[in-house]
């Protein structure tokens, strides 16, 4: 902002001295209306760093905070790159202003910078000039052009050639850096880790033997959620049965008491589609599944499957 305010006052000392009230206040009205809108490029690099470290509050990843900075520090130098611009314009009409007619005549014939700069970057050949550079093709009148590539075309291409020896190196050479499939696996890793010490922290008091029903609301929410979206595709959303049993009647394959779903849940069934769980889920999860199933028993949903295994009666102590 200092060389902001420095070429603002830069400017107003000129157009003062010149005393030509119409420009002067069209200028001023200009550098008002870029001052309001370009205010807040300090704050803006002085936040994004803060963006990065957000990370643990609000879940955003480490990679997806980098490139949220990054796009903020692009955004930002786009916005002083048109402010720089709008600046230059401003002293160039301000130059012209003084100019003799014939001068500035000439400089209207002159091409500008950016007209200059397109040229030179795509090496275009003159209308006049094509001739020399006719190859002796001739397809049905049509004939052909022995143009070379355009500078920035061979630049790309050269930025490529040394991108690729940067990245093999990097990656191959000296394996300073993870490919995709070490990342992988360096992330699964400590997904694991991470769930193992959280798993430390969960203090259950029941294992597999006495595990109680849950009837509180969030865990039945809990055990209704992850039923839908992992077991609905063989025992139905309802529970009434696809290509896994009804869970809603008293028939039971493995028998229908708290510890006996909860075991088939954390243990699975060999040779069936019945996988086991414990791996993914924690015994608090479990438990939360479990009772949901047990919840089902006598919903009698529409269109469930037939009864299948043997009557289960629940005990008195169930």
């Amino acid at each position: 902002m200092t060389f902001h305010l420095l070429m603002t006052r830069q400017l107003l000392h000129l157009i003062l001295k010149m005393k030509t009230t119409k420009l002067m206040e069209r200028i001023k009205s200009k550098i008002k209306n870029l001052s309001s809108k370009y205010m807040l490029l300090p704050f803006l690099f002085l936040t994004t760093p803060l963006a990065a470290q957000t990370e643990s509050s609000t879940g955003i990843s480490q990679t997806t905070a980098f490139y949220v900075v990054i796009g903020l520090l692009i955004i930002v130098s786009l916005l002083v790159i048109l402010l720089a611009f709008n600046i230059v314009s401003l002293l160039k009409a301000v130059v012209q202003k003084e100019m003799s007619p014939e001068k500035k005549a000439s400089m209207e014939k002159e091409p500008s910078w950016f007209a200059k700069t397109w040229a030179k970057w795509n090496d275009l050949k003159p209308l006049e000039e094509e001739q020399d550079i006719m190859l002796d093709h001739d397809y049905d009148g049509i004939k052909e052009l022995d143009n070379h590539l355009p500078p920035w075309w061979k630049a790309l291409f050269y930025l490529s050639i040394v991108y690729a020896v940067i990245y093999l190196m990097v990656f191959h050479v000296f394996k300073s850096a993870p490919l995709q499939e070490e990342e992988y696996e360096i992330e699964m890793a400590l997904a694991q880790a991470a769930k193992s010490n959280m798993e430390q922290t969960i203090v259950v008091d029941f294992d597999e033997s006495n595990v109680p029903f849950n009837d509180d609301a969030e865990a039945l929410a809990d055990g209704k959620k992850f039923f839908e979206a992992q077991c609905g595709m063989c025992h139905k959303a309802d529970g009434g049965g696809l290509a896994g049993p009804n869970l809603t009647d008293d028939y039971w394959k493995h028998g229908g008491s708290m510890t006996d779903i909860y075991n088939v849940i954390k243990n699975g069934v060999p040779n069936t589609a019945m996988i086991s769980w414990e791996s993914k889920l924690n015994p608090i999860r479990l438990q939360n599944v479990a009772s949901y199933v047990k919840s089902l028993r006598g919903t009698n949903p529409p269109g469930a499957l037939p009864p299948d295994g043997e009557l289960y009666v629940e005990e008195s102590n169930q």
